[in-house]
């Protein structure tokens, strides 16, 4: 079986009860679709937890990479949105690693791809990407290049892809705007718990961030093989 979680930040509670719920065995996989940390309590826990699970792929997250380019590269830019965007955590745990631990966390995340295709059936992505400038690229690249093309904006993306037609071979699942910042978008009132939103429009997109981080928000998991959704309180 595949599975589907994402925007995990530092709730390592949450995602170990998850692999129970969902009862993940040898054959089974569990992709993070991004942000491992920030916000939540145990965010360098979490990396070392799935640095070190075989049944685990993760994806970048917009969070994780301005922890790369903040802790490695010393990007004054980065430094100063990852401060904005619940950083403490992250750069505590981080700290009081050893010097041996700290670059091993820094070379798995910077190891981590932009997305995924599985079963050439789903685009697995952190944000989503540009679809007037993907579809322009793709005119004379295959897919997989024309989103490398557009890798600065693949954790970041929101609007433009939310409100408009994705692919037409593959349905994109994506974390990064979690379900009440989806619903303001189209005008609509939040209902609590949040679920994961289907786009019912085009029929190509599935939104899976039940606001993890926020109150009120909790963890979502969709398997891939029958689209039967977990939540996690």
């Amino acid at each position: 079986m595949k599975y589907v979680t994402s925007d995990i930040h530092g709730r390592l509670d949450r995602l170990k009860k998850l692999i129970e719920t969902i009862e993940l065995r040898e054959n089974d996989i569990l992709y993070i679709i991004g942000d491992l940390v920030d916000r939540g309590e145990k965010p360098i826990e979490t990396i070392e937890f799935v640095m070190n699970h075989p049944q685990i792929e993760v994806i970048m997250g917009n969070h994780d990479e301005m922890m790369l380019y903040a802790l490695k590269y010393k990007d004054e830019k980065q430094i100063e949105r990852w401060g904005r965007n619940g950083c403490e955590p992250t750069i505590e745990g981080f700290s009081k690693r050893t010097l041996e631990e700290q670059e091993n966390i820094l070379s798995y995340i910077e190891g981590l791809p932009y997305f995924k295709i599985i079963d050439n059936k789903y685009l697995l992505i952190h944000a989503g990407f540009e679809p007037s400038r993907l579809f322009e690229h793709m005119i004379d690249k295959p897919l997989k290049d024309a989103l490398s093309e557009q890798k600065d904006r693949l954790v970041w993306v929101r609007d433009d892809f939310i409100k408009n037609k994705a692919l037409d071979n593959l349905i994109t699942v994506f974390g990064h705007s979690p379900r009440i910042y989806i619903d303001k978008l189209f005008e609509r009132e939040s209902k609590l718990p949040y679920e994961i939103w289907i786009d019912n429009v085009y029929n190509d997109k599935i939104g899976i961030d039940t606001g993890n981080c926020y109150e009120g928000g909790r963890m979502a998991c969709l398997r891939l093989d029958d689209h039967k959704v977990f939540y996690i309180e």
